[in-house]
């Protein structure tokens, strides 16, 4: 069954497809308009078809009348035109492939947003006790441009710095993720359930005044089964710093991009007269019963396929088909397996093509951290 339904007024188009609502938002204009959104999707979520019981005590319950809210922001079109990311429809296709057909969540997509609509969109998530109490777990999928800010501290003395992760407005405002997951995390309908937030966006640290030297890593050989994974990836490195930028994009080929940090200059307005001795730590964002998914390392640029989409949702995506492929999975999906088919499927058919023959291919490691007790496994009826 497949019926769309238009708002005008809102600028949203509601898609129902096997009963599992979609939700592009085209524009919103108001936190008002964003709780309307919340609503007509809330009130209309089917449940799955057969709850199942979990196996045994260790793990997490899934029992529940829903899957779960699955939240994508994806954004594509910056004030500063360099900084669009080109791939972001791909992106958003594949979130509603993984989340909304294959693993049964109940999906709201919105792009192009500004630092305050992000703050919209995860304030109205966090007020929705009766369906998170129906609900297994949740998800957040957050894919822009990102980096590292330093926390803002007025004593000049101490001897070390938090940073915490940043993504990025259209606005080339910075959200803190870190803030993102501390608001979810407080809210009580969502105590003792999982909670996983996927962050497609770079690393860099904001006071760094050039690009960094990328990680090449070890030499692990690329499979390219399929023509998709021919397409490299291109490098669009945003900053300030033109010079820099300009000598970095001539030796990288035109189709693989990073999703580095946006204005290193503004990193400087978090880290004034600094002491050498220093010490700059990250300051984690995983808590209890929370899985939180990096497309790189700490201080390390991400990399995103202009026909594919970043790096890492695509690795998702064929992480979760690939378990539900397998005959002795069937039902079931293991997730610590899919987290594992990440790392892997990003390693293996993944690397952005230098064109200085005497540069090796560069790649990234998707990082993530969880604080899980139990084995979060998702029954597919």
């Amino acid at each position: 069954m497949i019926m769309k339904l238009r708002n005008e007024k809102m600028k949203l188009c509601i898609t129902f497809v096997h009963h599992k609502p979609i939700i592009i938002t085209i524009l919103v204009r108001s936190q008002k308009a964003v709780e309307d959104i919340f609503d007509s999707v809330l009130t209309s979520a089917s449940s799955k078809l057969e709850p199942t019981t979990p196996s045994n005590e260790d793990e997490y319950d899934c029992s529940n009348r829903y899957r779960g809210l699955a939240i994508i922001i994806c954004n594509e079109n910056f004030k500063t035109e360099r900084l669009r990311r080109f791939y972001c429809d791909n992106e958003i296709e594949l979130m509603k492939n993984t989340f909304g057909k294959h693993l049964n969540f109940t999906v709201l997509i919105f792009k192009d947003l500004t630092a305050e609509k992000i703050k919209w969109v995860i304030q109205t998530a966090c007020k929705q006790p009766g369906f998170y109490r129906m609900s297994d777990c949740f998800a957040c999928v957050l894919a822009s441009h990102g980096g590292e800010l330093e926390v803002y501290s007025n004593d000049k003395t101490q001897s070390v710095l938090l940073r915490e992760h940043c993504i990025y407005g259209v606005d080339n405002v910075p959200v803190s993720t870190k803030g993102i997951i501390d608001d979810l995390n407080n809210v009580n309908a969502l105590k003792d359930k999982p909670k996983l937030f996927f962050i497609q966006a770079s690393r860099l640290r904001m006071d760094d005044a050039t690009i960094p030297d990328e990680e090449h890593g070890h030499t692990i050989p690329i499979h390219r089964t399929a023509d998709e994974f021919d397409k490299m990836s291109y490098s669009e490195c945003p900053s300030e710093n033109k010079p820099s930028l300009n000598a970095y994009q001539k030796n990288v080929s035109k189709k693989d991009t990073t999703e580095a940090s946006i204005f290193h200059k503004i990193g400087q307005l978090f880290g004034l007269n600094k002491n050498e001795d220093t010490i700059s730590i990250l300051d984690q964002s995983c808590t209890d019963d929370t899985l939180v998914v990096y497309s790189s390392a700490s201080e390390k640029i991400s990399y995103g396929n202009t026909i594919l989409g970043g790096w890492m949702l695509v690795s998702l995506k064929k992480a979760v088909e690939k378990q539900l492929c397998q005959t002795n999975r069937r039902y079931r999906i293991d997730f610590m397996d899919v987290l594992n088919a990440i790392t892997s499927n990003n390693a293996v058919n993944f690397e952005a093509r230098n064109l200085n023959p005497k540069y090796q291919p560069l790649k990234t490691t998707v990082v993530y951290e969880h604080c899980f007790y139990k084995e979060l496994n998702f029954y597919i009826n």
